[in-house]
């Protein structure tokens, strides 16, 4: 009878362990998924603590490249643009989040690749974990946490203010070569295109003008001397209104004091958004 009791005893307990094992098992499998640098070598201690989530990710493969992901945007992204802005992004965020998504459980709007929000980033995996396959430096994306610096610097004047400028130069101090001759040549094609579609009036009366004049005169800036970009954030006053003729004037001043005063460029940024 105690051996029969001893039995039915010891089967009840195996069933308690598997049934707590599989209750464990979706716990466990988010932690594995959840990535956290707060140092890199010979850096040490980050003053930003970087995550990343990969819960969402289905393919154990792609898994795998969460890992490298974030110890680029963390050691290579995040120093590249700390040096570029001068911008000491712990002030706003101590933590920034990565949640990496499939196409199939995207939680935002089709045609978004990424989304930077407050201190975290959603991103498609395609545009960041599977991101620079060919590169010997790794998965990595310098167009997102790009935003997350510029949300310290007050109302800009379109959506991507300065960001050919830097993301060319970002990808130059990752070592990324590859991707900064491209950015290159297309900004001396784009820098020219907008020259010549504003001259010739494309874009008369368009409320788009001024921040297509600030994009064509930012690219020509930087390609005549791209030690300029770090002067584009070092230069740029602080914000005095919040209208779109304040956010221009603003952005326009600053063209202004880094080209030198250039009278051309005074005369260009005039031309397409009104005095400032």
């Amino acid at each position: 009878m105690k051996t029969l009791i001893r039995e039915v005893l010891c089967r009840i307990m195996v069933v308690l362990v598997i049934a707590g094992a599989s209750w464990l098992s979706p716990v466990a499998a988010n932690a594995q998924s959840l990535i956290n640098v707060s140092k890199c070598p010979e850096k040490g201690l980050l003053p930003v603590r970087f995550q990343v989530d990969c819960s969402n990710l289905k393919d154990p493969a792609t898994q795998q490249l969460c890992r490298p992901f974030i110890e680029n945007q963390a050691c290579k992204v995040f120093p590249a643009y700390r040096k570029i802005t001068g911008i000491k992004l712990e002030d706003k965020c101590k933590a920034i989040k990565f949640t990496i998504y499939q196409d199939d459980n995207w939680p935002h709007p089709k045609g978004e690749g990424g989304l930077a929000l407050d201190c975290a980033v959603d991103y498609l995996a395609k545009y960041s974990v599977e991101s620079h396959p060919n590169t010997k430096l790794g998965p990595y994306d310098v167009h997102e946490l790009l935003h997350e610096y510029q949300f310290t610097l007050g109302p800009l004047p379109s959506m991507h203010p300065l960001f050919a400028s830097s993301m060319a130069e970002a990808a130059r101090a990752v070592g990324d070569d590859q991707q900064y001759q491209l950015d290159i040549k297309q900004m001396r094609a784009e820098a020219k295109r907008l020259h010549d579609e504003l001259v010739n009036g494309k874009y008369k009366g368009d409320p788009k003008e001024c921040s297509i004049a600030q994009a064509q005169v930012e690219e020509q800036l930087y390609l005549e001397n791209p030690t300029l970009v770090s002067m584009y954030y070092l230069k740029l006053p602080p914000a005095q209104g919040n209208a779109p003729e304040d956010r221009n004037a603003r952005f326009n001043r600053m063209f202004l004091v880094v080209a030198s005063a250039n009278p051309q460029i005074k005369k260009f940024l005039t031309a397409h958004c009104g005095k400032f």
